[in-house]
């Protein structure tokens, strides 16, 4: 559909035009446009932008810190102990003497045992028994001459034992009776302690201490007990043992050799008693 004005608005329109006078055409001026103008760029300015001042203490930088390896667990080694020492397995099966006790063809004289004021020697039930009168007295009773290096042992029973009642062995004694005695006297203690003296003379009674009294955890302390007392004798090394385990050694060359024998010592009681139950040497010369 063809939209009209309407009149009124036509009308409005033409009444307009006619109040307007006639004018020319304008004329059509060109007018310059104005250079462009340069517009400076602005060089840029380095600003140091100040950095923040640090208004707390410098605090020191440790250095890093060592990695250490990693600690192996230490694994605890027992000292071991020394396994016994078996003359058997050293020296043979077969020792040069073995003596069970059963008869004195080793320890009579002529006489047969000793029975004195000093000691009294005994058989019975198998074992030989040894007897200290008097109190404090070193007494001792030799047998036949032995070599000079030997192992020596014997087994022992303490039967009522107490204190520094003692008994042991004196070994490279005088060759033949008459000569008045000496040799060097190995002692097991009832309490536990070992000693060994060199006896010089008996004329006047002269004693020199070689080890004095020594405790050992070897030996068995107190009555009733079973010990083995054992002694080695190679030149001028003297070696101890007790229950076969060496318990000490030294030097000493005052004596080359000659025979043994069987030592009580009562010590502040008379009458102390021991049994020997076996004894056995091996020939070392």
């Amino acid at each position: 559909m063809k939209r009209t004005l309407p009149l009124l608005a036509v009308l409005s329109l033409l009444l307009s035009a006619c109040a307007l006078p006639f004018a020319p055409a304008p004329t059509a001026t060109e007018t310059p446009l104005p250079p462009p103008s340069e517009t400076p760029t602005l060089a840029a300015t380095a600003t140091e932008t100040p950095l923040p001042t640090n208004t707390s203490e410098p605090t020191e930088t440790l250095p890093p810190t060592e990695t250490l390896p990693p600690t192996e667990t230490p694994t605890f080694t027992p000292t071991p102990t020394p396994l016994p020492f078996d003359p058997r397995n050293e020296y043979g099966s077969n020792p040069t003497l073995y003596d069970s006790m059963d008869d004195d063809r080793n320890w009579a004289d002529s006489t047969g045992l000793p029975n004195d004021n000093l000691l009294r020697l005994a058989l019975g039930g198998g074992h030989l028994h040894m007897t200290g009168k008097q109190a404090g007295f070193d007494t001792w009773w030799f047998t036949a001459p032995t070599p000079n290096n030997l192992f020596l042992q014997m087994t022992v029973k303490t039967d009522n034992c107490s204190g520094k009642q003692a008994y042991g062995f004196i070994v490279r004694g005088p060759q033949t009776t008459g000569q008045g005695a000496r040799g060097y006297i190995i002692a097991f203690s009832c309490d536990g302690h070992y000693r060994l003296d060199r006896l010089d003379s008996t004329a006047p009674y002269t004693k020199t201490e070689i080890i004095g009294w020594t405790e050992s955890d070897h030996i068995r302390r107190g009555s009733q007990e079973t010990n083995i007392i054992g002694i080695r004798l190679i030149g001028d090394v003297i070696t101890l043992y007790a229950n076969q385990f060496e318990i000490d050694e030294i030097e000493d060359g005052n004596f080359a050799g000659g025979r043994f024998g069987l030592y009580v010592n009562a010590s502040t009681s008379a009458d102390y008693t021991y049994r020997i139950d076996d004894l056995w040497y091996w020939r070392l010369d």
